[in-house]
């Protein structure tokens, strides 16, 4: 595996764990939403540290971004289809 693979590789991993990290932050009440907070800025840390390179390091962002917005539309859907689910069962 070459090591371009393996960056663009750990890049996903650690922006998608990111991601979903933020979305639970967004749509978790109480003192727990404050862990998945402290975990994600752990994992930029980490991922800091390991890769100095400006570009890696501005494509986590992004993609962790995108990665947020997914899981938040995902989680709104479900959350939707949970609380209203006379609507899905007359379909």
């Amino acid at each position: 595996m070459s090591d371009r693979f393996r960056s663009i590789l750990w890049l996903i991993l650690y922006s998608l764990a990111a991601g979903v990290l933020l979305a639970a932050f967004s749509f978790t009440p109480g003192i727990w939403k404050y862990m998945f907070s402290l975990l994600a800025l752990y994992l930029g840390i980490r991922f800091f540290r390991k890769y100095d390179s400006i570009g890696l390091r501005i494509a986590f962002f992004a993609v962790a971004i995108l990665f947020y917005l997914l899981a938040a539309v995902i989680i709104s859907i479900v959350t939707y289809m949970r609380d209203n689910p006379d609507i899905f069962n007359n379909v």
